[in-house]
């Protein structure tokens, strides 16, 4: 008879937990994590370097950050690299699995472009170049890849702001 009462015990339990939507994420977990986190990688192409620019500026060219590749592999580079892998953790749901998806889309682009376009443009910068090879450079990135970084960026926020909506997360956007 205990044997029986275990299992019977045992089945309600499988059973209560398969039938719950327990998730192991917060939706604003969820939200911060795979939409969020792009604030960082907001400023793409031209405006990452103009970003830069003004650090420089305000900072002296001091500290980890003294060259325009450090500056993207120590920060840009890094922190895109440790979001992505926060997102990649979330465990997707039905809710969830296209913002997550489209979040890793936008990551796994910007990074590519970090490592290889932005990379070249930032050794310019620290050789000073001419700058009139810097801007063509620069909108050379931007005819390349803006429009796709903008389309994928849109893409996600689309997806998160009517998932913050659905899930009474308040969204503050800036104008820009």
């Amino acid at each position: 008879m205990r044997l029986n009462v275990k299992h019977v015990l045992l089945m309600v339990m499988v059973t209560t937990i398969t039938a719950c939507n327990f998730t192991l994420n917060s939706p604003e977990e969820y939200f911060d994590r795979a939409a969020l986190n792009t604030n960082t990688i907001s400023r793409f192409g031209g405006n990452y370097f103009n970003t830069y620019q003004k650090y420089i500026e305000q900072t002296g060219n001091t500290g980890n950050f003294n060259t325009c590749e450090k500056y993207l592999n120590n920060y840009s580079v890094a922190f895109a690299e440790r979001d992505l892998k926060k997102v990649k953790a979330l465990t997707p749901t039905r809710e969830t699995k296209a913002m997550i998806d489209a979040s890793i889309d936008l990551y796994n682009f910007v990074l590519e472009s970090y490592k290889s376009d932005h990379l070249e443009i930032a050794r310019m910068i620290d050789r000073q170049a001419p700058a009139e090879n810097i801007n063509s450079a620069i909108n050379k990135l931007n005819m390349k890849s803006y429009s796709t970084f903008a389309h994928k960026y849109d893409k996600l926020w689309k997806i998160a702001e009517q998932y913050a909506k659905d899930h009474d997360i308040a969204v503050k956007t800036m104008p820009f």
